[in-house]
């Protein structure tokens, strides 16, 4: 599948999908994460065929070009580029992983609902992907791009961690919201089969504490890569088949998702 890059005030996004112009339909647009497979959520778009689906990607990934934008920059960037494709239909936000900084940050009037896979809102104690970046580091030490993301969207150096703070985003959260965590506790560090999830306890209750949340736990045994397990997958589609429809229902009535 052919990917479109929209060049934003932020710099370059990635897209891939499927827009209707026959009439007005709910539109899901699926921010995807740090170092995702080139198709990763691309299933999706068949999956829900009535609907209009976008895949993006953050700059960096999927062959998208770098920039330089903060995920605060970029939300607003992608607001530009959802304007220009989508208009004024009704919008399901789902994040996965990183991709939460970009959904969670979007404020347009017409997003009604939101899906969240594993969203993180502090950086500082995410330790597998910390040792994870640093191997990408020492393996591409000319790649001040690679550098540059690491320590701007995660405060991550060769020999540091600063963090970052991205818990403002939770009270930009005034749409019914639906978060979908790893079983696996994040702390403390440890050997594990798996990376477990990075939705700390902190953030789990930062998110339930708001009445417009629901907190789905994948199957035992998930972590971060919840949607990697055929229980956690069969999750999220289900959680995104009912944002959709309940979506649908602010288009015309004959409006199918499905």
């Amino acid at each position: 599948m052919d990917f479109l890059t929209l060049q934003t005030s932020a710099g370059p996004l990635g897209f891939v999908g499927r827009i209707h112009t026959d009439r007005p339909r709910p539109a899901l647009v699926a921010v995807s994460g740090s170092f995702p497979p080139r198709t990763y959520l691309h299933d999706l778009i068949d999956l829900f065929q009535g609907a209009n689906v976008l895949i993006v990607n953050l700059p960096g990934m999927a062959g998208v070009p770098w920039s330089a934008a903060t995920p605060a920059q970029l939300s607003a960037g992608l607001e530009e580029a959802i304007r220009l494709l989508l208009g004024d239909l009704p919008i399901v936000a789902f994040g996965s992983s990183t991709g939460n900084l970009l959904s969670l940050g979007l404020r347009l009037p017409n997003i009604c609902r939101r899906v969240a896979v594993e969203p993180f809102f502090q950086t500082k104690d995410l330790w597998p992907f910390i040792a994870n970046s640093r191997q990408r580091m020492d393996r591409n030490p000319a790649d001040v791009f690679l550098a540059r993301y690491f320590w701007n969207v995660f405060g991550i150096g060769p020999t540091t961690v600063e963090g970052r703070d991205y818990r403002h985003l939770l009270g930009a959260i005034t749409v019914p919201t639906d978060v979908i965590v790893g079983q696996i506790p994040l702390l403390p560090p440890r050997a594990t089969e798996v990376w477990p999830s990075f939705t700390s306890q902190e953030d789990r209750a930062a998110l339930t504490a708001n009445p417009l949340v629901t907190l789905h736990e994948g199957p035992p045994g998930t972590g971060h890569s919840v949607n990697a397990d055929p229980g956690g997958d069969a999750l999220v589609k289900r959680t995104l088949h009912a944002a959709l429809h309940a979506a649908a229902a602010l288009c015309a009535p004959e409006t199918a998702t499905a």
